[in-house]
C-alpha cells in the first residue's frame, strides 16, 4: 500500500521493517516518556507511557504488508515527507453481538496540538465503518482515563466514552468507540 491520504500533506502508510523513516519514528516514539516510558538519558523507565515498546513489537507479525486494507495494519502517520506518528488498526475482533476493530496511536512530540491525529483517526475510522463489505459496529479505543489530551482527540474525531465495554473487558482503561452511521 502506497500512501493512503487524509487531509492536505497528512497521509499514512504501512510500516515497513526497511524504511530508515519509519524505523526512527518507531525509536523515537518508543524514547517518549509519554508514549511508552523509556528515558532516552537512561535507557530506563521514569515514568510508563500509555502504550507498548513499538521498536520491539512492531514486526512481529508482518502479514498486513500483504494486503491492502486499512484493518489488521500498522501505519506511519506522515505530514508531506516527515513520519509525525503511529496508528494500529487491529484486525476484524468479533464478539456474539459485534464486529469491530481497535485502534491504538501516538504522535511525536513535535507533532502534538496540530489536529493530526483527529484528522488521522476520523478519516481512517470513518472510512473503515463507510465499507459494507467489512460488516463493522464500531471503531474503538481504550484510552487511559489519565491521558486527557488522546481523551479529547477521540471525541474530536467523533468518538464517544461506552461504559458497557469496559465492564464487558474488565479494564480500568476507559472505552470510547464510534459507530457505524
Amino acid at each position: 500500500m502506497e500512501f493512503y491520504p487524509i487531509k492536505g500533506q497528512l497521509r499514512i502508510k504501512k510500516i515497513e521493517p526497511t524504511n530508515e523513516h519509519d524505523l526512527w519514528l518507531l525509536h523515537h516514539l518508543t524514547m517518549d516518556k509519554e508514549v511508552y516510558g523509556l528515558s532516552s538519558e537512561s535507557n530506563e523507565f521514569d515514568m510508563p507511557g500509555y502504550l507498548w515498546n513499538l521498536e520491539k513489537e512492531a514486526f512481529l507479525n508482518l502479514n498486513y504488508l500483504q494486503h491492502d486494507e486499512l484493518y489488521g495494519s500498522i501505519f506511519s502517520i506522515y505530514y508531506a515527507n516527515n513520519p509525525i506518528g503511529f496508528l494500529d488498526v487491529s484486525g476484524i475482533l468479533y464478539t456474539s453481538k459485534f464486529s469491530y476493530v481497535d485502534l491504538s496511536y501516538a504522535l511525536i512530540k513535535e507533532a502534538r496540538g496540530h489536529g493530526y491525529m483527529k484528522d488521522t483517526l476520523s478519516v481512517v475510522s470513518d472510512d473503515i465503518l463507510r465499507k459494507k463489505v467489512y460488516h463493522l459496529d464500531f471503531c474503538e479505543c481504550f484510552i487511559s482515563p489519565f491521558n486527557s489530551k488522546s481523551i479529547r482527540v477521540a471525541c474530536a474525531a467523533g468518538f464517544f466514552r461506552d461504559t458497557t465495554r469496559e465492564k464487558e473487558e474488565d479494564t480500568c482503561l476507559h472505552c470510547y468507540i464510534k459507530k457505524r452511521s
